[in-house]
């Protein structure tokens, strides 16, 4: 049965379609003529989100069918409402009003469980008209839209652009591979350096232990300068589940790179152990890494983007009220400020299977990762107040002290970041 759509889960109705697909197209030659003129080409589209989570946008390019055509659509959602706004524009004016400039109306509408319609008001030839889009969702790899056009005012409609989608692996970047782990348990690991030496231990990291960490099995999902400790570094390094754990960390340290290196690290640090051990607060809760690319050298520029990490001592084992209030109030909340919510994490109680590198144990924790367009942007969050609000009355009974905040900058091999 459908179901109506949350604000929590409105907002991400289009991250399906985040990535590479290649598209079959029919499009009708005459429209609303009465016509069964189809023609037929391949396309492909490129989605991506922009940084604060309400506007994700694609390209579509059909070389064969019409050589330097682009078209675009740009989505935006409005948290008010928990609608979609979709406009549709072309690289030769389609789309925009050649008098004003102004952007074409859009439609809107938004999901119902796999299935979404989105009506709006446009002029075709002189008439008015009624346009509706239609999405289906056919899994993680595949999906449907349509597009119909009605001139008797939503009494008829006639089919005339239809898109079925295949997503095909993203293009990789001077051969780095993409990321393709499931990341269902997660560290998050600070450590606090002797001063001066954050540059040196980033530097020897990004160059000698991404790769051969990732040879085994693990994710090396992010690496981040703390913007309010100059003697902080912190990354977060993923793994598809406990066994491949303790599997990738006894490979890892007990093989010939970090046996080369360890001194060096182990030179800059004065402690390594703040190290929290963590699970999705639900399913597909945690921070999807299929497909996310790293820049391959270590020089470069800085990536866009500020990292805000909060992390929240609770005084028990987050419940299913809590984790409810995460979806509904303080997912929303954080999507207001113009965060892109990356993902919800709790403590994973499994013991811990590696006891060479020890964990923060015996404190259950919620954990937040979401990305800012800029450090302003979250500061800018922080003043407004939104996110105390949130927490006003009975969320603050689940809290057993004050959240740790963190302003994490990614670093030039970062996979994380805007």
């Amino acid at each position: 049965m459908n179901t109506p759509a949350t604000p929590s889960t409105a907002a991400h109705d289009f991250d399906f379609l985040v990535g590479h697909w290649t598209t079959r197209q029919r499009r009708l030659k005459h429209r609303l003529q009465g016509s069964d003129d189809w023609e037929s080409f391949d396309a492909t589209t490129t989605n991506q989100h922009l940084p604060g989570g309400v506007i994700n946008f694609d390209t579509l390019v059909a070389p064969h069918w019409r050589p330097g055509w682009v078209g675009m659509s740009v989505r935006v959602f409005n948290p008010a409402t928990n609608l979609w706004s979709i406009y549709w524009v072309t690289n030769e004016g389609g789309g925009i009003d050649p008098a004003t400039g102004h952007l074409d109306a859009p439609v809107v509408g938004r999901f119902h469980g796999d299935e979404g319609v989105f009506e709006g008001e446009d002029v075709f030839e002189g008439r008015a008209i009624r346009v509706r889009f239609h999405w289906q969702r056919l899994g993680a790899d595949r999906a449907r839209w349509q597009q119909a056009f009605s001139d008797d005012g939503g009494q008829s409609w006639e089919v005339n652009w239809v898109m079925a989608f295949e997503r095909v692996a993203a293009p990789c970047p001077d051969d780095v591979p993409a990321l393709d782990i499931d990341c269902q348990v997660v560290e998050l690991r600070q450590y606090t350096l002797h001063p001066g030496q954050r540059d040196t231990l980033i530097g020897l990291f990004d160059s000698e232990f991404v790769e051969p960490q990732e040879a085994e099995a693990m994710a090396v999902m992010g690496q981040f300068r703390d913007l309010d400790a100059p003697e902080r570094f912190v990354w977060l390094r993923g793994f598809a589940d406990m066994a491949s754990r303790a599997r990738g960390l006894a490979a890892f340290y007990g093989g010939p790179v970090w046996q080369e290196h360890r001194d060096a690290a182990n030179a800059t640090m004065i402690d390594s152990d703040d190290v929290l051990l963590l699970r999705p607060a639900w399913p597909g809760s945690g921070i999807p890494m299929q497909g996310r690319h790293r820049a391959p050298a270590t020089e470069g520029p800085t990536p866009r983007g500020v990292l805000s990490a909060r992390v929240l001592p609770l005084r028990e084992p987050a419940s299913a009220e809590l984790l409810r209030h995460c979806r509904e109030t303080l997912t929303p909340c954080l999507h207001g400020g113009g965060a892109d919510v990356l993902g919800w994490y709790v403590t994973e109680h499994a013991p811990n299977n590696f006891p060479r590198l020890p964990v923060r144990e015996g404190a259950p924790v919620l954990v937040v990762f979401a990305v800012f367009a800029d450090p302003a942007a979250l500061e800018a969050f922080e003043r407004s107040g939104a996110w105390s609000r949130a927490w006003q009355g009975e969320p603050s009974d689940w809290l057993a002290g004050a959240p740790q905040c963190l302003r994490l900058q990614p670093t030039t091999r970062s996979a994380i970041h805007a």
